[in-house]
């Protein structure tokens, strides 16, 4: 019997190896991906017919696939199992504000790979980089910089029908302690059609807040995707009050609605 739960051990540990491996080459060749899409591919797009709104979509939908591919390669690994409940379709969330808590550093990455079309508030790290700025700024991804430019154009792109991703903790979450909203997320429901909020869980822990892309469970994660429902807030109903009284009166509903949805079980 020894013998044998050492052996397990063992072959859990170089399965563990494995994917650590395949880990660090699939990271590799996200960025060098990025990069060539940057320098070589959106010059390309940009010669196109259709103008800056052609060059958003058909960028847009470049990264949507590469992500799907990523993530399909992540799953084929072993590393992850995504699980995507009651996310609607395209055709549903335009104009739509997209929340998210953020426990993984793969969550905008899964995101995106499950919601074509959408838009997403990223690092300005990520936005000037080399490996990943010109393709993102292509696509119309918005960085984020001083709150009222954030702001205003996370407007601009609801006004346009467009669906916009964020992370209104403005940071990845740390594991077991409350979620704690910016108010910045209330102020955008304000120009937004719908909300939509999403959960995101992960058992067991996948490059949380912390961790570093060598930290790979053993398990196989599981990466669940839930959304339940659109929020029922009407813009309308914030006319009458303050942008300030109103804000702070959706995040203490969403706080609540988050309270009651994040941790149920899975």
């Amino acid at each position: 019997m020894p013998l044998e739960a050492s052996r397990h051990k063992l072959f859990a540990r170089i399965n563990q190896g494995r994917k650590i491996l395949v880990s660090g080459l699939l990271f590799s060749i996200l960025g060098l991906g990025g990069a060539a899409l940057s320098v070589l591919v959106v010059p390309v797009l940009g010669l196109l017919p259709g103008g800056r709104e052609g060059l958003r979509r058909r960028a847009g939908g470049l990264i949507h696939r590469c992500f799907r591919l990523f993530v399909f390669a992540l799953e084929a690994s072993g590393i992850l199992r995504v699980e995507a409940l009651g996310l609607p379709g395209p055709e549903d969330l335009e104009g739509t504000l997209i929340l998210s808590n953020h426990p993984s550093y793969l969550d905008v990455v899964v995101l995106i790979a499950l919601l074509p079309g959408a838009v997403c508030v990223v690092k300005e790290s990520i936005y000037n980089s080399f490996f990943f700025g010109r393709v993102v700024r292509a696509a119309g991804y918005i960085p984020i910089g001083g709150s009222e430019e954030v702001l205003e154009a996370g407007r601009e792109a609801l006004r346009n029908g467009k669906a916009l991703i964020i992370f209104p903790e403005g940071t990845r979450t740390q594991p077991g302690k409350p979620i704690k909203f910016h108010r910045g997320a209330a102020y955008l429901a304000q120009s937004c059609r719908k909300i939509l909020p999403v959960v995101v869980t992960c058992r067991p822990d996948l490059l949380s807040k912390g961790d570093r892309w060598y930290q790979v469970p053993i398990e196989t994660c599981r990466f669940r995707v839930r959304a339940g429902g659109f929020f029922p807030f009407d813009p309308s109903s914030a006319i009458n009050r303050t942008p300030h009284l109103a804000a702070r009166q959706l995040i203490k509903a969403l706080a609540t609605y988050y309270d009651k949805e994040a941790y149920v079980s899975d």
